[in-house]
């Protein structure tokens, strides 16, 4: 088989939440028909709609930890009615954790440096002012380790090592 080496589903998923248009359907056709990779594209489309709402100023959101060490997220969204619960796994709730804290304008990292100011999310408008930082529940703060864990993922999309020790060039390939 001759075909491109297979892609990190996760690393695909944390890239696709993060910069959704950084694999276009032009570019990356086999992405678009493969069914795992479908898969994954509706996984980070939910949720980057859950990052949305979160942002755009969600109710009451909380995290309770479940026993498969994810969480499950709950939050109302008072102007639709709607009452959300979604069950993430440990890089889903790393990925959303940054994602919201991206979209309010506003990246805690460790306790002793407090906040962050950052560009927001694409296509996400950031409230201005304190109330910006102290709308994310604690729970929902980015926290080192999830920092560490989407760089992990996201290096896995890097190419291979070429056997004399240098990464081969992006355009290389048969």
């Amino acid at each position: 088989m001759n075909g491109p080496p297979p892609i990190d589903l996760e690393a695909l998923f944390v890239a696709l939440v993060l910069a959704p248009s950084t694999f276009s359907r032009n570019r990356f056709y086999a992405l678009y028909t493969d069914p795992a990779t479908r898969r994954v594209r509706r996984r980070a489309a939910l949720l980057r709609s859950i990052v949305r709402q979160l942002v755009a100023g969600a109710d009451r959101a909380g995290l309770a930890p479940a026993a498969s060490g994810g969480a499950l997220l709950t939050y109302d969204v008072p102007s639709l009615g709607l009452k959300r619960t979604a069950a993430l796994d440990a890089l889903e709730l790393a990925v959303l954790r940054i994602a919201v804290a991206r979209g309010k304008g506003t990246l805690f990292g460790p306790q002793e440096a407090g906040p962050q100011e950052v560009a927001p999310q694409e296509g996400a408008t950031a409230p201005q002012g304190p109330a910006a930082a102290s709308a994310l529940p604690r729970d929902l703060l980015p926290e080192p380790a999830d920092t560490s864990r989407i760089e992990r993922a996201l290096a896995r999309l890097l190419p291979e090592e070429a056997p004399s020790g240098a990464l081969g060039s992006p355009g290389q390939g048969p």
